[in-house]
């Protein structure tokens, strides 16, 4: 069967967006009970969006630059399902004025860089995602 007739045959309802449920513990200890974050892949009509914003044109050499904390901090807002770093009542809780700001003012860099690192996995980025096939 050729590579068309089994994506043909493939259900494509089973391509949905991968989730996972992880916990940062340093906010469960602070809490006094687990605090479990829900992270899910990113749709890729928003995440090329994403990676347009963290372009960036260098003023001295012209050239295109890549903002790291812009991507990083994106892709948690857009990639943490649960909680939504959009709702009001916790962005005013917490003295942020935006999603971006709740963010900073929750996670610290190594925890922030965590949860991109578990939403980029999803995304399939990382390692066993292709494999590559070897003739007898």
């Amino acid at each position: 069967m050729s590579v068309v007739d089994l994506l043909l045959k493939m259900d494509k309802n089973k391509l949905e967006l991968q989730t996972k449920e992880i916990e940062i513990k340093r906010l469960s200890q602070a809490a006094g009970e687990p605090i479990i974050f829900k992270v899910q892949a990113i749709p890729q009509p928003i995440m090329d969006e994403i990676q347009d914003m963290a372009m960036k044109i260098n003023p001295t050499t012209k050239e295109l630059d890549l903002d790291l904390t812009e991507l990083k901090l994106a892709t948690v807002l857009n990639g943490v399902i649960e909680p939504n770093f959009k709702d009001e009542n916790l962005i005013k809780h917490y003295g942020a004025a935006t999603p971006y700001d709740l963010i900073k003012k929750l996670f610290n860099s190594g925890e922030r860089d965590a949860i991109y690192n578990e939403i980029s996995v999803l995304n399939g980025y990382g390692e066993n995602v292709v494999e590559e096939v070897k003739k007898q």
